[in-house]
């Protein structure tokens, strides 16, 4: 079996890693430093549940065409409990009128795609979610954006930018994995090679720009070095046997892309300033 990298005990301490190393040295943070730490928590904690709109469907696929099974299904269940278990906590939070809304339009999809992600895998289900996966992630993007749009620091936005970084890594696997059962073949490979051009853009903007911090400039040339060997497997132009035959492949690189990716976006959050704006 592909042991995957990107594990449930990464999952739940990545889910908590926005507490920075500054405020737990501290017992008695101000309301200024709990809001700006609140504001970055609240984009990386929506911004991931895009990503898992899209990990879960691939895993779907990954055990509807018998890809690792027991990997798959580790990964699905996994996925599936930390997509509710978000979900539940920004419902929690006290929205604004847009938040509210696009919380309700994220929930309302959710109640319907969980159903088919939960029940046996077929080539009839797969085909019903190319699109419920699509407007699930549309719907966390929604509810993201409105996190973001709220913020009270410059970094929302990057951590944003980041952490649609997780999802495209998925979002390409899912579009692969589609090919290779043919459902969708055409659009599905037009939409990897869109998800790799808005990866590519995002990464090189992070390695020149010099406003990085060197820590945030090594996890991102460590970022670089996964993604060439999946990018390479992915974009190969070949028919859907040949593919098929290095989707197990294809797949574990996936999941290496996806844990640089969450060690970058838990880098950012970190570094958070404790500070009021200026």
């Amino acid at each position: 079996m592909l042991r995957f990298l990107f594990g449930t005990g990464v999952l739940c301490v990545l889910a908590l890693s926005w507490l920075p190393l500054q405020l737990q040295a501290q017992s008695t943070p101000t309301a200024a430093q709990q809001m700006n730490l609140q504001s970055v928590a609240n984009v990386n904690m929506a911004g991931r549940q895009r990503m898992l709109a899209q990990r879960m469907t691939k895993a779907y696929l990954m055990l509807g065409q018998s890809i690792d099974p027991e990997g798959a299904q580790a990964i699905l269940q996994e996925s599936i409990r930390l997509f509710d278990a978000q979900l539940d906590a920004l419902k929690s939070l006290p929205p604004n009128a847009a938040q509210a809304r696009s919380l309700a339009e994220l929930d309302a999809v959710w109640a319907r795609c969980k159903p088919l992600l939960t029940a046996y895998p077929t080539k009839l289900g797969a085909d019903l979610l190319y699109d419920l996966s699509e407007e699930l992630q549309q719907a966390a993007h929604h509810v993201t954006l409105g996190y973001r749009d709220a913020g009270v620091l410059p970094l929302d936005q990057l951590v944003n930018l980041a952490g649609r970084q997780r999802m495209l890594s998925q979002r390409m696997m899912k579009f692969y994995l589609y090919e290779t059962w043919e459902i969708n073949s055409a659009p599905a490979d037009m939409e990897m090679h869109l998800a790799r051009a808005h990866f590519t853009a995002v990464l090189l903007q992070m390695e020149k720009s010099p406003l990085t911090h060197p820590k945030i400039k090594a996890q991102v040339a460590e970022l670089r070095r996964v993604w060439e060997p999946y990018q390479t497997v992915l974009f190969a132009r070949r028919d859907a046997t040949r593919m098929r035959r290095d989707a197990l492949l294809a797949a574990g690189l996936s999941e290496r892309v996806l844990e640089s990716t969450e060690k970058l976006v838990a880098m950012l959050v970190e570094m958070a300033p404790i500070g009021d704006k200026n």
